[in-house]
């Protein structure tokens, strides 16, 4: 039997190609290609146009004995509707196999926005000026995790209030700030005039005294040039100079070196962010609280005091209304003040018939 790996190959290569064309995000990107890479591994040495609804069924089965949950092989069923559009545009394909399979719509739970109580607990829990930057940007803003970290110093204009967020595909949107998230990231900020609001933060070396042959190293980095220069100095034997005294010897060396670290301009990592907001949301006694859920609950609070969902989609970037609306729900406390003003029986109509 003839071998069509290297064929299916080619054609995912083509669609890599495609989407790099189409824009697509990068991380849309990576999943769409481990997606089709797992399917060409199912397929073995058969051919990708010779695929049926059949082999569609089987794929999507065998992910799910593997334990994938519907959510996960809902998505790669669309991932391949998008593919075999792909190749039936380019005539490989007769017809579209993976549109012929229907799947059962998973229950997107997605985590829950918080109360603005909860929120004011989130504030008050942070401890530096990093943290409180973080919180009250993504409550402020409700931009996404990747415009936090991607947000430069000269996009910022914290007298007007507002900030520049590079969004999905580079769009561009204005965004507005709270009295309380400008004076967080003026703190925050300080004197500093360009680069990533959210850098990393790297500890000043405080160099290191230890043994190694019977006498006293001490290292360290020396920052003092264009480039930073480990040292390391003997300073006596261990039976003759005692460590008070090593240790002192050590510190003087230290002193007439440049331990300060520049600064690299290099953001925040995806993951420090998500660490920094669950250390603060643990302090504050809160669960599951992650940067999309303040995007979550930026948009429910708008949405609560009257904001409409065109404006809240321009804000969020939303490029679909039905995005947006998935996004501002309404909240189990204006559901609750609403029936009780509304329903015969509610407290505040029973209270004003009294």
């Amino acid at each position: 039997m003839r071998s069509y790996a290297r064929f299916n190959r080619g054609l995912a290569r083509q669609y890599d190609q495609w989407m790099v064309a189409m824009h697509y995000a990068k991380a849309t990107q990576h999943t769409y290609r481990k997606t089709i890479r797992r399917f060409i591994e199912f397929l073995g040495k058969r051919s990708l146009a010779t695929v049926s609804h059949v082999d569609i069924r089987q794929f999507i089965a065998c992910t799910s004995a593997d334990g994938a949950s519907l959510g996960v092989v809902y998505r790669d069923l669309g991932v391949l509707r998008l593919f075999y559009d792909f190749l039936n545009l380019g005539g490989l394909v007769s017809y579209v196999a993976p549109r012929f399979v229907r799947l059962r719509r998973p229950w997107w739970n997605s985590l829950a926005p918080l109360n603005e109580s909860q929120v004011q607990r989130l504030i008050a829990a942070t401890r530096t000026l990093r943290e409180r930057a973080l919180v009250e940007l993504f409550y402020a803003t409700g931009c996404r995790l990747s415009e936090a970290i991607h947000l430069k110093v000269e996009d910022l204009d914290l007298d007007a209030r507002t900030a520049r967020i590079l969004g999905k595909l580079g769009k561009a949107r204005i965004v507005l700030l709270t009295k309380n998230a400008a004076e967080a990231l003026r703190g925050y900020i300080g004197d500093r005039r360009g680069g990533f609001v959210f850098r990393q933060e790297r500890p000043v070396p405080m160099g290191c005294l230890t043994t190694q042959n019977g006498k006293w190293l001490a290292l360290w980095h020396d920052y003092g040039g264009q480039k930073p220069r480990r040292r390391r100095k003997y300073l006596g034997s261990v039976e003759q100079l005692p460590y008070g005294t090593a240790r002192r010897m050590h510190q003087e060396l230290l002193n007439s070196c440049n331990l300060i670290r520049p600064h690299r301009n290099c953001p925040l990592s995806k993951m420090a962010v998500q660490t920094v907001i669950k250390k603060v949301a643990n302090r504050a006694g809160l669960k599951k609280v992650t940067p999309h859920t303040l995007r979550r609950t930026f948009a429910t609070h708008l949405h609560d005091h009257g904001a409409s969902v065109e404006v809240i989609q321009a804000l969020m970037g939303h490029v679909w209304i039905q995005t947006t609306m998935k996004y501002a729900r309404i909240s189990t406390d204006r559901l609750a003040n609403t029936f009780e003003r509304c329903h015969p029986r509610g407290k505040l109509n029973g209270q004003a018939s009294q």
